[in-house]
């Protein structure tokens, strides 16, 4: 990797191109579809919904991509599990590109729930060649309670093709704009009054700050009634060396981080959500993640899948990158102070609780600070 440091005309150059940014979620189906092909984690429905025989990556991408689908979807049964049963619960990926989070949660009764409805939120782009991909894939039609093309998909009053079945709905929106995101939102089905967790892997950042705050705080208000999460994975740290480099590539493929300089530590992201609507939020760079939360013995499994040698590069990208979780109920702060209150426990999700003893740096993973 070339090391050297960027123009200093970087942040007005490349223009920063939506379909470049849009065609980000292909990368990453790739990536993981290359991973899932390695059995790092099970994932039989990428390859489906992309059509492509994914290249196979290099080991290092590989870690890195098991550790950020580890980290969300542990994330994810934490909050399920949390949540009490039988009442109603919902789960917003915002950005979600050709994801398969849903299908990984309904295809084992023992993550699954029959109370939960699932939002998937992107460009009208980018779901229509979801709904085109769900269309010609009938095996997966009866996890999404369609028995036919016309129970699975729908005219919406924009005239768009649509997936509104009762547990999963996609919803064509531009994020950006808030009133958009709300009216589509409203129209899918969200409901205010039932526990929320809203997903955000890679998007904001590629967004201009005040469109990131502005969904930060439409989550924050979208569930007025109901406890709510947010769990974010995105860069950081942008201005050390191996930072600028990062930043430099994605703006030269039309795909510039326009925020990460706007909020660029952790320290910053933290205090961007708690101004912004939200009780408690806690953050942890991906070094702090792998080494100290992910399930040990998964972690131990996945390092014998390849030989990586590139520990040095690997604890560098691992720590320009961080997930965050953010929490809040519908009595506040003073809620999450009083442990007596009924919907307290959405401030007690243990995202970040250690599983056992930390693997150890041989295996190449970071020891423990301590």
């Amino acid at each position: 990797m070339d090391m050297q440091p960027p123009r200093e005309d970087w942040r007005s150059t490349p223009v920063p191109d939506d379909g470049a940014v849009q065609t980000t979620h292909v990368d990453a189906a790739m990536a993981k579809a290359s991973c899932a092909k390695l059995g790092y984690f099970e994932d039989k429905y990428t390859e489906l919904l992309i059509r492509q025989r994914p290249p196979i990556r290099s080991p290092l991408i590989h870690r890195g991509y098991w550790s950020r689908v580890e980290a969300i979807r542990r994330t994810v049964l934490r909050f399920l599990k949390k949540c009490p049963e039988g009442r109603g619960v919902q789960i917003v990926n915002l950005g979600a590109g050709f994801d398969t989070l849903y299908f990984w949660l309904r295809e084992d009764t023992a993550r699954w729930r029959d109370d939960l409805v699932f939002f998937e939120v992107d460009f009208p782009e980018v779901l229509s060649k979801k709904v085109a991909a769900l269309q010609k894939r009938q095996s997966l039609w009866p996890m999404l309670d369609a028995n036919s093309a016309a129970e699975l998909v729908s005219t919406g009053s924009s005239g768009m093709r649509e997936i509104r079945t009762p547990h999963f709905r996609l919803v064509h929106a531009d994020m950006r704009i808030k009133p958009e995101l709300s009216d589509a939102m409203s129209d899918a089905g969200l409901r205010g009054d039932l526990p929320t967790l809203f997903i955000s892997e890679c998007v904001l950042v590629y967004m201009q700050a005040m469109h990131g705050d502005s969904i930060i705080e439409w989550a924050a208000s979208a569930v007025p009634e109901a406890p709510s999460a947010m769990v974010m994975y995105e860069q950081t740290n942008p201005t050390d060396r191996f930072g600028k480099v990062m930043v430099e590539n994605l703006a030269q493929r039309g795909c510039p981080l326009l925020s990460i300089h706007d909020y660029p530590s952790m320290t910053a992201q933290r205090e961007r959500y708690l101004a912004r609507g939200w009780d408690q939020c806690q953050l942890e760079n991906m070094n702090e993640v792998y080494s100290r939360y992910l399930d040990h013995k998964d972690v131990e499994r996945i390092q014998k899948i390849e030989m990586m040698d590139e520990f040095e590069e690997w604890h560098m990208i691992q720590a320009h990158y961080f997930l965050s979780i953010a929490t809040r109920a519908p009595g506040g702060q003073k809620s999450a102070e009083d442990e007596r209150a009924g919907d307290n426990w959405i401030h007690h999700l243990d995202v970040f609780s250690e599983p056992g003893p930390a693997v150890t740096a041989s295996n190449g993973s970071m020891p423990d600070a301590s």
